[in-house]
């Protein structure tokens, strides 16, 4: 009596690990009414029962992004015993094993999805989330309108458009008049210095910076000088888009 009941709640324990709050758990029969119904669907393909520091990674991106409209996390078990579950889907979209999780962002309208290849981190998900759907998730330190401002300044300093950089950086100091919370002021200053920079010194600039900062927060500075650095960090990561697999349509 006393192993049947440990067994049935061993049983239990693992199968309320099967599903992660804030995603819905699909199968090949229902993933493509979830895929062609909604905006945004990043689907998970991964063990039926994970567990680690990157499921735990996710799981904090899945608390984090479960409020944003139009988005729709889908958590795709595979297993490669009994019936096997899954193990189609896997094939279709080329899902390793040995690769787990996979993660791969379906548009709607696009005919394949966008691979997911950066680190399997939250910070870094979301970071893909927002460079490549219209879904901005802020990370400290940073303005909306000023990421999107930061992006198109990447693209035009990639191509040496300094008229479109000028622009911009006009556009910018026009946004950041219009804060009116002074914290965001202060970050809308940083946006600024960071455009005026590389004007000056050229795009290698976002990589000298990024080295600089990271090297300061390795040392020994006080907590309220960590944060300052650690937004700037996240103000130049606006600044570099991931570097991602995509369909030709895209």
């Amino acid at each position: 009596m006393y192993w049947t009941f440990a067994y049935l709640f061993f049983l239990f324990i693992i199968s309320s690990k099967a599903h992660t709050p804030g995603t819905v758990t699909v199968d090949i029969l229902t993933f493509d009414k979830i895929r062609n119904n909604f905006d945004v669907v990043l689907a998970k393909f991964d063990d039926k029962y994970p567990f680690g520091e990157k499921y735990d990674q996710f799981k904090r991106f899945a608390t984090n992004v479960a409020n944003s409209k139009n988005l729709i996390l889908a958590e795709i078990p595979i297993t490669d015993y009994g019936e096997k579950e899954n193990e189609m889907l896997a094939l279709e979209y080329g899902v390793k094993k040995e690769d787990h999780p996979v993660y791969k962002l379906f548009l709607k309208g696009k005919s394949k999805p966008i691979d997911y290849t950066g680190d399997k981190t939250e910070d870094d998900l979301r970071r893909f989330l927002s460079h490549n759907t219209n879904i901005w998730f802020g990370f400290p330190g940073t303005v909306e309108e000023l990421d999107r401002l930061a992006q198109q300044f990447f693209v035009a300093s990639s191509n040496n458009d300094e008229n479109t950089q000028k622009s911009l950086l006009e556009k910018a100091h026009g946004a950041v008049k219009n804060l009116v919370d002074k914290k965001e002021q202060r970050s809308g200053e940083s946006y600024i210095k960071i455009m005026e920079s590389v004007i000056k010194q050229g795009s290698d600039f976002f990589k000298r910076e990024s080295r600089r900062v990271e090297n300061l927060l390795k040392g020994k500075i006080t907590n309220e000088k960590k944060q300052e650095l650690q937004h700037r960090a996240n103000i130049l990561l606006s600044f570099q888009p991931l570097t991602v697999t995509t369909d030709k349509e895209l």
